[in-house]
């Protein structure tokens, strides 16, 4: 199901009473919960909102998986290009000025691993998380590579290479080798990460791996990397990542 157009940032002042919100971010693997006082009114027309950019393989994951479970929601444009994502409003609402920020009523989401989460109890079944101890670990493994190795490696290498950051692109690349190579060796037995069939721990790595050549990484060396990638694509609801160039990308 198609998510609702964007309408842009704009965070309204709230003079009434100070609502009740809920935030939830994380580093991995725990999950941290607080309620804290909201002093503007959050744009809701749906109960569920995405502030969302295009280009950003964090909340590609989010959008990915909303598309493949058939969820609708808002999408709230934040031009990250343009400095949107530290401005004052947007850090009331995501303190540390990251991007995706998922919000569902009253509970604000402001990391990208914490929301699939959160989406997949909420919206989506035991597929898609675990519950079993077990499974639950192999996904959560994942999804700390997701906001370490993915982040230390191609992600890196792509600010630098792609939006022209000052980052220590040799560490980048030798990063990134390492987590392919032990991604190769994880998918030459099995078709998914963490299961015999699709996770969020998939949703979590692909978007990042994916354009990997945008930082100048190639992923010809890792056949079992380029057979996921694809059972990814074949998923059922399945929305690509934007690309450099593509006329959905900012």
């Amino acid at each position: 199901m198609p998510h609702a157009a964007a309408i842009g940032l704009s965070l309204e002042e709230n003079s009434g009473t100070a609502s009740l919100r809920t935030i939830v971010t994380a580093t991995a693997p725990i999950l941290f919960i607080a309620a804290c006082r909201s002093d503007f009114a959050m744009i809701a027309p749906m109960s569920l909102t995405l502030y969302d950019y295009p280009r950003s393989g964090h909340a590609h994951r989010i959008r990915l998986f909303l598309s493949l479970t058939g969820t609708a929601y808002d999408s709230v444009l934040v031009d990250m290009m343009k400095g949107e994502h530290k401005a004052a409003d947007y850090l009331k609402l995501s303190p540390l000025g990251q991007v995706p920020t998922l919000v569902d009523g009253n509970t604000v989401i402001t990391d990208s691993t914490a929301a699939l989460v959160y989406l997949a109890i909420k919206h989506g079944d035991e597929r898609w998380l675990p519950r079993d101890a077990e499974g639950a670990a192999r996904v959560q493994r994942w999804l700390s590579a997701a906001s370490a190795e993915i982040y230390r490696g191609p992600v890196i290498a792509r600010v630098g290479r792609q939006f022209g950051r000052d980052v220590d692109l040799e560490r980048a690349d030798a990063e990134s080798t390492r987590l392919f190579k032990w991604m190769q060796l994880e998918l030459e037995g099995r078709t998914w990460l963490a299961a015999d069939h699709a996770t969020i721990a998939d949703i979590a790595m692909y978007p990042y791996i994916r354009v990997a050549d945008e930082g100048g990484l190639d992923l010809a060396p890792y056949p079992a990397i380029l057979r996921w990638l694809e059972e990814v694509e074949n998923l059922e609801g399945f929305e690509a990542m934007p690309r450099a160039g593509d006329k959905t990308a900012a």
